[in-house]
């Protein structure tokens, strides 16, 4: 099965992930706050951060590495939602470096009395540069981000749509004033107990994706914003065009029924040379514009119109 763009998108993050330290921990802050679990007891306690790609578990593996000097594990786990297997896999921080990843990823404090207390809001420390905000942001899309567009294989959403699902209330306040200092305007809703930061601007969505350093992933949806816009112009020209070409189709079929009436009657040979040659040019022309039937009969558009009237004009004075 062919990717969806989200996949391609985050498979994408993945070639850009931070490298200078600071960027690191804001990075892996971001992850492991969006998808990050503790478990066991005590001090046997594992940091767990699971994520639905190997190629993302085993990157984060390998940052994590840069950070500690332990090895990583990284392992498979399926999910059930509403009857549908998920495969997501776990990478694991042992106990031994699990204490000081929550400290360094500043997702816990340690209070005045020695206690720790987790951390409900951003980790201000590691956000005092731009850079790191951003790696920051980029954690956030890498572990609980989607992006859309339309036309895209297996996709199952309509139009351009970017979201951020966020389970804490407070957290996803947080995060959308760091959207916001990022010179992006998400807005919020909720969905299944959980918080959702969302676009569905186009443009402000191919903003994002420079934001986030995708580069493929924002000229891509800047060629199907290209491509779509010409089909719809291209869609009104036709439209625009079909209804003239009715108009002129309809003002020529009269002509030629009143063309019809008039001979029929013997009024036609009473006509003035002019305007028998105007008939008989409209008659052999069905199809033709204005412009091309003057163009036939060398006079003006004008010159065109009045003779036509007034062939109209004497073909229902002949129904009285």
């Amino acid at each position: 099965m062919a990717a969806t763009f989200k996949e391609d998108a985050k498979n994408e993050m993945l070639s850009v992930l931070p490298s200078a330290l600071c960027c690191k921990k804001a990075f892996l802050s971001a992850i492991a706050k969006a998808s990050g679990t503790l478990e066991g007891t005590g001090r046997r306690q594992t940091l767990c951060i699971a994520i639905d790609s190997l190629d993302a578990a085993e990157r984060i593996a390998e940052l994590l590495k840069t950070l500690y000097p332990t090895e990583f594990t990284v392992s498979e786990h399926v999910q059930k939602i509403a009857g549908v297997e998920r495969h997501a896999y776990k990478v694991s921080i042992p106990h031994g470096y699990a204490s000081q990843a929550l400290e360094d990823f500043e997702l816990i404090r340690i209070d005045e009395d020695g206690l720790p207390n987790f951390t409900r809001g951003l980790p201000q420390s590691l956000m005092r540069r731009e850079c790191c905000r951003t790696a920051y942001f980029k954690g956030l899309f890498l572990a609980c981000g989607s992006v859309y567009v339309p036309s895209t294989d297996g996709e199952s959403k309509n139009g351009y749509h970017f979201e951020l699902k966020i389970a804490d209330e407070e957290f996803a306040e947080a995060v959308h004033e760091l959207l916001t200092d990022l010179h992006i305007n998400p807005r919020i809703s909720d969905r299944a107990g959980s918080k959702l930061l969302y676009v569905k601007d186009k443009d402000e969505i191919v903003r994002i994706l420079c934001a986030l350093q995708l580069a493929d992933s924002a000229k891509h949806v800047q060629d199907v914003i290209n491509e779509r816009e010409t089909a719809n112009l291209l869609n009104r020209t036709v439209i625009c065009e079909t209804a003239n070409m009715d108009k002129t189709f309809s003002a020529a079929s009269r002509l030629v029924l009143a063309i019809a009436r008039l001979k029929s009657s013997g009024e036609f040979d009473r006509l003035s040379p002019a305007l028998r040659a105007t008939a008989d040019a409209r008659a052999e022309n069905p199809e033709a514009s204005m412009q091309e039937l003057a163009d036939i009969l060398c006079v003006s558009k004008s010159c065109l119109h009045h003779r036509l009237s007034k062939l109209e004009a004497l073909a229902d004075g002949l129904r009285d």
